[in-house]
């Protein structure tokens, strides 16, 4: 069976994925398409994936912050200097070399206001009129895929429980994650 990952998106730590699953049978090839809403929670190998099509999103949508990119190195000085971007998901679409992504994700300013922002459809190979980083765009694409099959096969963050005692003596419950492999 093959499995081929359409969408994803982190929601509150939380991961929902749009798939295709392809299997041959005698009949044929049948094709299911899945959409998931999980619980387990999003590792950070995962939001790290996803966090690095980021400078993607600021180059596509000609951000100003894009100026922050060194163009031959294709990264910067001061990651820090994007920490107001935030990823939430990319869609897949189209097929074979017109095959792309839409990346979604939004910008908090220090207002507290935030801006969603969704990339224009971008092509992974494009000869007309192609994205300079399209082959980092594939490659950090792709990135994300392997983790949410990972995510999908089981890794996933859990939370822990650890106790600690106040002055008092008294037991206090507090959350902490950890990563499951």
């Amino acid at each position: 069976m093959k499995r081929e990952i359409r969408k994803a998106k982190i929601k509150s730590r939380s991961l929902e994925v749009e798939l295709r699953e392809t299997e041959s049978t005698s009949n044929g090839p049948v094709v299911n398409e899945i959409t998931m809403k999980c619980s387990g929670l999003a590792t950070d190998d995962l939001i790290t994936a996803f966090a690095k099509l980021a400078l993607h999103m600021i180059l596509i949508c000609d951000m100003r912050k894009a100026e922050k990119i060194n163009p031959d190195t294709f990264e910067s000085d001061n990651l820090s200097d994007f920490d107001d971007y935030n990823i939430k998901g990319f869609t897949i679409g189209g097929e074979d070399d017109n095959e792309g992504v839409v990346i979604i994700g939004s910008r908090r300013f220090d207002s507290g206001k935030v801006l969603n922002i969704i990339t224009p459809f971008t092509p992974f190979a494009d000869d007309q009129d192609p994205y300079e980083y399209e082959s980092e765009l594939y490659n950090d694409v792709q990135a994300c895929i392997y983790e949410v099959e990972q995510y999908l096969d089981g890794k996933y963050a859990v939370k822990q429980l650890e106790m600690s005692f106040d002055e008092d003596g008294e037991a206090a419950v507090e959350q902490e994650e950890t990563e499951a492999a």
